[in-house]
């Protein structure tokens, strides 16, 4: 079996190793000159248990994640103590470690090549278009990230899914080197939660003598409003420098519920261009590495079902695929209902939910870490009687909660076998519910 990926995302690069492993001829093509060059020079945050499941070494360089304290919209800060943190990778590191574990597996990489389109035919993926040439595969995967110009390619009868507007984080993220001698800050990591009243955050995390500053907001970022944004910081910390040490970038990242359809004939998405991000907070590192592991699974040659490339790469056997996304990822859609909802409350309801007990340390926690939260009637009395006069402000957190759980058992009831009618109804079913479609 031949398998070109398009892009050397992190999920595209372990696709590759297990593919290779596996024994298809694999072939990645990147358009950065080389791996210097393809991601930016940051550390993002991700639970240590996935290298372990994934069979891989925990990337050189790795520490725990400090705790945040997070700003509300009115000021007030609330603080939070991770027992089990997540660690902090550093992004170039963890490429390096998956390109060394393609590459033994025997994936070569194409670097310096762009993608410019898939080639269909019959309705099927059968290759893509590179720097002007054609070249043909089994299967097509794509690891593009949201913006993928391969997705983008492919004809709308497909119906492979598209990102709305208000479903990028726009963000700008730099490393900013720290005034010497200037005083500092009670509180050294924070994220400051719709942020000047944009629909975003912001935050603030110390990296030795230099400041990982990020600025993002949903739908777009306005240079004028980041610049302001900014300087707010700034005047909350002085220590904040204008030297740039590495970064000053400016990137989108998906923050929404997984593609219902991430897959057609010859063709399968993951990572970011299957919207696989936790869609509160945009971390994709963990759902790209699991997503490459459940393609593997479907698609892989082996000894049992032998090398039947059309088969392995028929719609049919490919929504398998789809169907453990969604069976692992079921709950990122009961996150994006609680995100959309969140970004909804006004500021006053926001400051209680943050800066009052109403909600527990490891509740918290659970948001910090995109998780859902559920809670029974005792609970929701009892922060009733802790908001005391301002109990009827939770009534619209119940409302998010209940339409998070059901997006969450719609997800996971989606149909195990491809049945065009059946798949139809249940993209919509969830579409309305996650989005508030009619």
């Amino acid at each position: 079996m031949k398998i070109i990926i398009v892009g050397a995302g992190i999920g595209g690069l372990e696709a590759a190793r297990l593919l290779a492993y596996a024994g298809a001829e694999v072939f990645v093509v990147e358009r950065a000159a080389d791996a210097a060059h393809m991601r930016y020079d940051v550390t993002d945050d991700v639970d240590p248990s996935i290298f372990d499941r994934c069979g891989l070494p925990v990337p050189h360089g790795s520490f725990p994640k400090r705790d945040w304290t997070f700003v509300a919209p009115g000021g007030g800060v609330r603080e939070m103590h991770e027992a089990a943190p997540d660690i902090s990778v550093n992004r170039r590191e963890l490429d390096r470690m998956l390109i060394i574990g393609a590459e033994k597996a025997g994936a070569e990489i194409v670097w310096g090549v762009e993608c410019e389109g898939a080639i269909v035919e019959d309705g099927r993926v059968v290759g893509v278009k590179v720097d002007g040439e054609e070249a043909y595969a089994d299967l097509v995967i794509d690891s593009a990230g949201m913006n993928s110009a391969l997705k983008a390619s492919l004809p709308g009868e497909m119906k492979i899914t598209m990102h709305d507007d208000d479903e990028k984080f726009a963000v700008f993220r730099a490393y900013l080197k720290r005034n010497e001698g200037a005083e500092e800050p009670r509180y050294s990591d924070k994220v400051y939660l719709k942020h000047l009243g944009e629909k975003g955050i912001s935050w603030v995390i110390r990296r030795g003598d230099a400041d990982d500053v990020l600025i993002g907001a949903v739908g777009g970022l306005n240079i004028g409003d980041m610049n302001k944004r900014l300087e707010a910081l700034r005047a909350d910390d002085a220590g904040i420098g204008a030297k740039y040490e590495h970064g000053q970038t400016f990137f989108n990242i998906p923050v929404r519920f997984p593609a219902t359809r991430a897959i057609a004939p010859g063709y399968a998405a993951l990572g970011d261009a299957a919207y696989l991000t936790i869609p509160m907070l945009g971390s994709g590192i963990a759902s790209a590495l699991i997503s490459a592991h459940l393609l593997a699974e479907c698609v892989a040659p082996n000894h049992t079902c032998g090398d039947d490339a059309l088969g392995m790469t028929s719609i049919e056997n490919l929504w398998k695929y789809q169907v453990l996304l969604y069976k692992t990822f079921a709950e990122h859609c009961g996150v994006d209902v609680m995100k959309r909802g969140v970004l909804s409350l006004d500021d006053a309801t926001l400051d209680l939910i943050l800066t009052s007990d109403v909600l527990t340390n490891e509740e918290v926690c659970a948001l910090a870490k995109g998780r859902t939260l559920s809670f029974g009637v005792g609970d929701l009395l009892s922060k009733a009687i802790k908001a005391g006069r301002h109990a009827f402000k939770l009534l619209p957190i119940a409302a998010i909660l209940r339409r998070a759980k059901k997006a969450i058992s719609v997800a996971e009831n989606i149909p195990k076998e491809f049945d065009a009618a059946a798949v139809d109804a249940w993209e919509r079913k969830l579409n309305k519910i996650v989005k508030g479609e009619r």
